[in-house]
Parts: C-alpha cells; structure tokens; sequence
C-alpha cells in the first residue's frame, strides 16, 4: 500500500502524527483481509485490536510518500493472531515498524471465534 502525507496528516511539529501511523497500520491490516479472505469467510468474520506497539524511527514530511507492507504471524493462539506492519520512505528506509495483536470475533455476534486452518492457510501460505 502506498500513501502520500497529506496535511491533514501532520501536526504542530511539521511531521505525521502518531496516530495517523496507526491508522496507517489499520487500514493495510484491513485491505490485506479484504484481497486474501474468501467472500463467506470476509462476511462471516471480523477483527478487533488487542494490542498496537509502534517503533518510530524517522519522521514523514508532508508530500512524502511511503509504503507499507504487512504480513501475518505463523503462529496463532485461538481467537488471537499477530501481525507485523513495515513503513518504509521512498528511498526504502524503515521509518516505522508495528507489531499488532488482533482477535477474530462472529461479524454478528462480535463474540470470539477460533481461527480456523482455512483462514490460516489462505494468509500463510499466499502473505
């Protein structure tokens, strides 16, 4: 995913604020869900945060542009799968670095479901 700054983006010290980073973080999560779930599963299912940690390494400007990749734990426990998110500038510096813990819940119920091997598979063996 790649995202431009934009004014919006930025706070009183001239650079992205943090909280635009964990947007930033949510919405890659959630087009990686949107472009690797099944139809019924993506329907059936959706996630919550458990847990956000953020490492900031270099500040983004605005007109910057940086991209953001992503990729799911191999390891899942229940209801509960991690994720890594990279945010890289222009010239492929990390300039951020997010590790994010989500929980799987019932897209009616908003109960947790256990992760079954279909999601899994689809996320491990295809990113």
């Amino acid at each position: 995913m790649r995202i431009i700054a934009q004014s919006q983006d930025i706070d009183e010290l001239q650079h992205v604020n943090n909280i635009v980073y964990l947007n930033w973080v949510q919405e890659v999560a959630k087009e990686h869900w949107k472009l690797r779930a099944t139809p019924v599963v993506f329907n059936t299912y959706k996630w919550v945060v458990v847990n956000h940690n953020i490492t900031y390494k270099k500040s983004v400007k605005l007109g910057d542009e940086v991209l953001i990749k992503t990729q799911v734990s191999k390891e899942v426990k229940g209801a509960l799968w991690g994720r890594a998110v990279w945010i890289f500038d222009s010239a492929n510096i990390l300039v951020a670095e997010a590790n994010t813990q989500w929980c799987l819940v019932d897209a009616q119920s908003l109960r947790p479901k256990r992760i079954t091997q279909e999601i899994i598979s689809t996320f491990i063996n295809n990113g």
